[in-house]
């Protein structure tokens, strides 16, 4: 099984939408991590709507710092456009998801923004 950490600033949107999808969906085949450069104090509650939406429970997670992860080895590392913020972590693929901040998105837009993820997960992790 693979192991991926997902990396956005905050760790309250899109590293939370794809831990969890990866987890709920792809859990065969990838065990999933996410961390943020600047961590937020709270899951966004519109991540956690999102995920209801698509029949995934996220509860009692909270943002972490990637400084959590330091020394840790992944099969890949995913950076989602926090860019510099992001620190290298050991990895046999990085890649890098240029993916808006849903944070102030209306539901339809961050629901788009879920299953973007979503897809970039089926194309470039699930192989």
């Amino acid at each position: 099984m693979n192991t991926v950490l997902f990396v956005c600033v905050e760790n309250a949107c899109r590293s939370q939408l794809a831990e969890a999808i990866a987890n709920a969906k792809f859990g065969d085949y990838l065990k999933a991590f996410s961390a943020g450069s600047n961590p937020a104090k709270i899951v966004n509650p519109k991540a956690v709507s999102s995920l209801a939406r698509k029949g995934i429970v996220l509860k009692n997670k909270r943002p972490k710092n990637v400084l959590a992860y330091e020394g840790h080895d992944f099969d890949f590392c995913v950076t989602m456009g926090c860019g510099d913020a992001c620190p290298a972590f050991l990895s046999s693929v990085k890649i890098d998801w240029n993916i808006p901040d849903p944070k102030h998105m209306n539901d339809f837009e961050f629901d788009q923004i879920r299953d973007l993820i979503e897809k970039k997960i089926v194309e470039d992790l699930i192989k």
